[in-house]
């Protein structure tokens, strides 16, 4: 019997040390530690590690009659907390899981010949996604919002530009006409950055758009949601890249 009811116990993350202790005290009731060691072949040390884990876990209650400590079991029911522990655990894995096949399967469709799509979340997600763009053989092209970039991810993107600058790589941005882009662009040089404004009447827009080698890396900027994902496929980036062309042919050149 208490073979398997310590079998039980361990399936739900109760070490074995710990778990012999536990039924021992469970059989007899309030024990000391000197009745504690009659019951096992554990070490004096082992059970005066365990003990204390017991407590802080809620499944004993302790005692003191001047120097002599008792120690007795709380109600089974507490067991409970190891099952709800466990369902934790397990539902913060699915969540880890679920981004991880996401990302999986992004390369797997890849290696299928089949449009290969990657999700990232967060602003850690989208330094991944920004920095990507940084393995470009081509110049980058880009339909960025600047405004909403360096409010949610000024830091971030300071970042990003001195890395791009030390890889040499060129970039065409297009973006809206503002004072403060405009100072950001002298802020920044213009040795590897070209750039050029929408029209005055263009609908400022929350998602942004980066078209280099054979990918499109797209990222949206909000409070508490920031999101982006990049599509790997050369007949998809082509079609971006003749309509940035069209746009970029359109738009505004203004001397800084």
């Amino acid at each position: 019997m208490t073979s398997s009811l310590q079998e039980t116990l361990q399936k739900v993350g109760m070490e074995p040390t710990i778990t012999e202790i536990y039924l021992i005290l469970i059989e007899n009731g309030e024990m000391t530690v000197p009745h504690i060691l009659e019951k096992t072949q554990l070490s004096r040390a082992t059970v005066y590690e365990a003990l204390p884990i017991l407590l802080a876990q809620g499944f004993l209650e302790y005692r003191k009659e001047g120097r002599v400590a008792y120690y007795k079991p709380t109600h089974p029911s507490k067991l409970f907390n190891l099952v709800e522990e466990q369902k934790r655990e397990v539902a913060l894995l699915e969540g880890e899981m679920n981004e991880t096949i996401k990302s999986i399967t992004g390369l797997y469709n890849l290696a299928s010949s089949k449009p290969g799509v990657r999700f990232f979340e967060g602003i850690e997600g989208l330094r991944e996604a920004l920095f990507d763009t940084l393995t470009a053989k081509t110049e980058i092209c880009s339909f960025i919002n600047l405004d909403e970039v360096n409010r949610f991810a000024g830091d971030l993107n300071r970042e990003y530009v001195e890395k791009r600058k030390e890889k040499n790589i060129q970039k065409k941005i297009l973006t809206f006409d503002t004072q403060t882009i405009r100072d950001y662009f002298r802020s920044i040089g213009t040795d590897l950055t070209d750039f050029r404004f929408f029209a005055k009447d263009m609908i400022p827009f929350e998602a942004n758009m980066q078209i280099y080698d054979n990918k499109i890396s797209y990222f949206t900027l909000r409070e508490k949601n920031i999101n982006a994902f990049i599509i790997e496929d050369p007949q998809v980036a082509m079609i971006q890249k003749s309509l940035f062309d069209f746009v970029w042919k359109q738009a505004s050149t203004i001397t800084l």
